[in-house]
C-alpha cells in the first residue's frame, strides 16, 4: 500500500524534474519511509486520542522514534506490518503500570539494554565509525536520562516507556521474532 503512493509520489516528482532528482528507487524507498511514519505516527495519536491517553501516546512515539534513530534495530520487510506492529506496541506500552519503583526499573534495564545491544545495524545498513556510534550511544543515553528526569519532574512516565520499548527491540530475542516474522509474513503472500 505505501509503496504504491511511494512510486506514485517519485513518478511526479522524477516527471517534474528528470535531471535533477535522485534516482527513482532512492525516491521510492525515502517517500516510503517518510509515508509509513506519518501512517504509523497518525493512526496510533488517533488510537491514543480514542483510548483518551493522547499524551502518553504521544511521549511513547517521540521516545522511540528518537531512540529508534539512535540505536537502530530489526526492520519489518513490509511497511504495513511495521505500522502495525509499532502501533500494537505502543498501545501496549502507554498501559504500562507505574510506581516509582518501577519506573527506577524500567529507566535502569534500558540504560543497560542500550549499553549491551546498541547500536544494531541489517546486514545491508551502512555502519559508521565507533567513534561516532559511541557518541550515537552517548546520545541515546543521554535522551533515556531525560525522559527520566521528565517522568521525576512531571509526573510524565511515557518518555521512559518509548525508551524502554526500543530497548527491548534491541535484544537478540527481539531481533530474531522480527526476522521470524518477516519469514511469516514473506511466505504468506
Amino acid at each position: 500500500m505505501f509503496e504504491r503512493w511511494a512510486m506514485a509520489c517519485a513518478d511526479h516528482i522524477k516527471k517534474s524534474n528528470p535531471d535533477e532528482t535522485e534516482p527513482h528507487d532512492i525516491l521510492v524507498f525515502g517517500f516510503t519511509i517518510v509515508i509509513n511514519l506519518l501512517f504509523t505516527f497518525l493512526l496510533a495519536l488517533v488510537l491514543g486520542a480514542l483510548l483518551g491517553v493522547l499524551a502518553l501516546t504521544l511521549q511513547v512515539i517521540l521516545s522511540f522514534m528518537l531512540l529508534r534513530v539512535l540505536t537502530g534495530g530489526a526492520h519489518l520487510e513490509s511497511s504495513l506490518a511495521c505500522s502495525i506492529a509499532s502501533l500494537f506496541l505502543i498501545s501496549a506500552f502507554v498501559w504500562l503500570p507505574v510506581s516509582p519503583w518501577l519506573m527506577y526499573v524500567y529507566f535502569i534495564s534500558t540504560i543497560i539494554l542500550i549499553v549491551l545491544y546498541a547500536p544494531y545495524y541489517e546486514p545491508h545498513q551502512v555502519q559508521h565509525s565507533t567513534e561516532w556510534e559511541r557518541k550515537k550511544k552517548y546520545a541515546a543515553i543521554g535522551s533515556v536520562c531525560m525522559g527520566m528526569l521528565i517522568y521525576l519532574l512531571f509526573g510524565q512516565p511515557g518518555f521512559v516507556f518509548g525508551s524502554l520499548l526500543q530497548a527491548l527491540l534491541l535484544t537478540p530475542a527481539s531481533i530474531t521474532l522480527t526476522y521470524k516474522l518477516n519469514t511469516l509474513i514473506n511466505n504468506g503472500r
